[in-house]
């Protein structure tokens, strides 16, 4: 067979080559990037933390500690303002210059404002009241959606980053006249650098992405502005300032003396015309981080909002913990949100699929640290130390694992394979607990039991007395490991409550498979386990007379033996089942049982009640036995009044650990 080799005509070659150049230039025109430093007029010290904004802050950064940022800008914004603001100082407005350009150098004025004093008609608090009942005047009253950079490390007691994480979002808020802390992000993009030597003990922090709706103060109505804690707080006001032009007012504030159900201390600023919260920073107080549920030495934020289309939105994020742990070195946290873009439109809420979950930890993301990663985003640029510290922590790691001396059989991948097999297997591990009823059938019946033993002087009779009942309700508590995504291996241990004492546990296999694979799963779940249940009827405690009793092939010596009656089943139970998933870790399940019985027992035992748990010995008797008398209702009887039935329902949560 021959084959044939085709080539392309001249005149298709030329239009692929235009083709590839017009989408070559394409690109680049997307990518245009505006860099600039901005510099205080008259000391022309760097400005970090300035806003920078274009189209009336439709997309914005901030400057970092150098004064530096790069703003990347999509062809429909060319010609459109470019704003740098800062509180206390003048607004820069100019038109975007041609892009790509040079550096552009961006100059703040002092503003003259904040050099006088406010005057204040009314009290302070009152002017907190005033702000706060403008909340939905002034802040979206509809949802919007944010992009944002986020960033966060846990620096040494040098300063040096023992990991950094850095990652693009999509942050979807509520109304803000609803009161909210919670929300939906959603992970874009991210990368990550983790330096940390130490393999055995690691903090990985949770929620940080979530900061943005944590720290939204005028969102969640924090403490401070919350009506419920005024009485809490000493308002003050402090000198007067100004943001992009506008007078505010900056109002302190700290708990009142000898109160602990304040906890913060801060200052906020609030436009003094439309009472708007432009923003605030502040600490925990002692009674704060008593009250917190993490534990920190300290923990600081700042918060800023922006303007856009006649509204508030929130713009930057900084927060800072420190913290002395039992175990591992000390954590100097440090984490940054910066919204880049604002859309209000009427966006629609992540589907659940898309949302990043709370107790997801941002660090295990799979994209290494590179310092070209975000070229084509807008991001807020590290500072140059940070950089720098980066990558020569980074060149170190490679050399110390290109000359640390290899033993014989030893690399550095067999050195992290016990850690990384751990956790492999933490993945795969889940566990929960769960309610149910328990299929129990019991007559109302009245029982005598005479049990004496030929050649011991120990012996008891005993009556009781059983109600009617259709039922028992029981806990389970279980453990999971996944063989495959849908097949696992089940253990599950229960325990009976109510009138009877038992205990009871199944082995076996557990599927499930996602009905739903577009949305939040909801898995339809099927298992098959062999299990074995007791129910039992306590008789009381008897004095036991003989060191040398043998119950059964079983010497107790213990002075008091308990007795019990108990029907001991050993069956298959096929199961059938839904599961929801309500986060990426905790599922919801249900499932209904069918016991097959494979054998049915009735027995008496008998348990020491002395001696330290782990010797304490027992001895069960299979009735009918001769030296075992029992009654039912005064009629001689073989079985008890009580049986199982086939039905078994259970509802509880599954728990995954990572």
């Amino acid at each position: 067979m021959r084959l044939y080799r085709v080539q392309p005509m001249p005149v298709l070659k030329s239009h692929f080559l235009l083709l590839w150049l017009v989408l070559l230039a394409g690109s680049a025109q997307a990518q245009m990037v505006l860099r600039g430093r901005v510099l205080d007029a008259e000391t022309h010290q760097p400005v970090p933390n300035a806003q920078v904004g274009v189209a009336d802050n439709r997309i914005g950064t901030s400057t970092n500690d150098a004064g530096r940022f790069a703003l990347s800008i999509p062809p429909a914004y060319a010609g459109e303002q470019l704003t740098v603001a800062l509180l206390g100082y003048q607004s820069y407005c100019r038109v975007l210059p041609p892009l790509p350009g040079s550096e552009l150098l961006v100059e703040l004025k002092i503003s003259p404002a904040a050099l006088g004093e406010v005057r204040v008609t009314g009290s302070v608090l009152g002017i907190v009241r005033e702000a706060v009942a403008r909340i939905p005047r002034n802040y979206p009253v509809r949802p919007t959606q944010l992009t944002g950079f986020y960033r966060e490390s846990d620096n040494d007691s040098l300063g040096r980053p023992r990991y950094l994480v850095e990652g693009l979002l999509t942050v979807y808020k509520a109304p803000y006249a609803q009161r909210t802390s919670t929300g939906e992000v959603t992970i874009q993009q991210s990368r990550r650098v983790d330096l940390r030597s130490d393999k055995l003990v690691r903090i990985d922090w949770a929620g940080g992405p979530f900061i943005a709706h944590l720290a939204d103060f005028v969102h969640r109505r924090a403490q401070f502005i919350d009506p419920a804690h005024f009485r809490d707080y000493d308002y003050r006001l402090a000198p007067g300032s100004s943001y992009q032009d506008r007078p505010v007012y900056v109002v302190t504030f700290a708990p009142k003396a000898a109160n602990r159900r304040a906890d913060f201390a801060g200052r906020m600023y609030i436009d003094q015309d439309s009472y708007a919260f432009l923003g605030a920073e502040w600490r925990y107080t002692s009674a704060g981080l008593r009250h917190s549920p993490n534990v920190a030495d300290s923990r600081a934020l700042r918060v800023s909002y922006q303007p856009y289309a006649g509204r508030w939105h929130l713009k930057t994020v900084w927060w800072q913990t420190r913290a002395r742990l039992p175990i591992g070195p000390p954590l100097n946290y440090f984490g940054e949100f910066l919204a880049t873009a604002i859309d209000t439109a009427q966006t629609a809420r992540p589907g659940y699929l898309e949302r990043a979950q709370y107790h997801d930890v941002f660090l295990r993301n799979a994209v290494a640290y590179d310092s070209a990663f975000w070229r084509g985003h807008t991001t807020l640029l590290p500072p140059e130390t940070l950089r720098h510290t980066l990558l020569d922590q980074q060149r170190q790691q490679r050399a110390d694992s290109l000359f640390r001396p290899v033993a014989a059989g030893d690399s550095i991948s067999a050195k992290n394979a016990p850690q990384t097999l751990f956790g492999k297997f933490l993945s795969r591990f889940r566990y929960g607990g769960a309610v149910g009823a328990w299929p129990l059938s019991v007559a109302a019946a009245g029982l005598a039991v005479v049990y004496a033993p030929d050649g011991y002087g120990f012996g008891f009779q005993a009556d009781n007395s059983v109600k009617a009942q259709s039922f028992s309700v029981y806990s389970q508590f279980e453990y999971q490991f996944e063989l495959t995504h849908e097949l696992a291996v089940r253990l599950a241990t229960q325990r009976l409550y109510g009138q009877f004492r038992a205990d009871g546990w199944a082995a076996g296999l557990s599927y499930q498979r996602n009905l739903l694979p577009r949305h939040r799963p909801l898995y339809g779940r099927a298992g098959l386990a062999y299990t074995r249940q007791t129910a039992g009827r306590d008789l009381g405690t008897f004095v036991n007379p003989d060191a040398g009793l043998r119950v059964a092939g079983t010497h107790l010596r213990a002075d008091e033996l308990s007795a019990q009656l108990q029907v001991v089943t050993e069956a298959l139970q096929p199961s059938l089942g839904l599961g929801l998933e309500l986060s990426h870790k905790l599922e919801l399940v249900a499932d209904a049982s069918y016991l097959l019985p494979l054998r049915t027992r009735t027995r008496l035992q008998l348990a020491e009640e002395s001696g330290f748990f782990l010797t304490r010995s027992a001895a069960a008797i299979d009735l009918p036995h001769p030296d075992v008398s029992l009654r039912t209702n005064d009629q001689p009887t073989a079985a008890l009044p009580w049986q199982p039935r086939p039905w078994l329902f259970s509802l509880g949560l599954l728990y995954r650990l990572r």
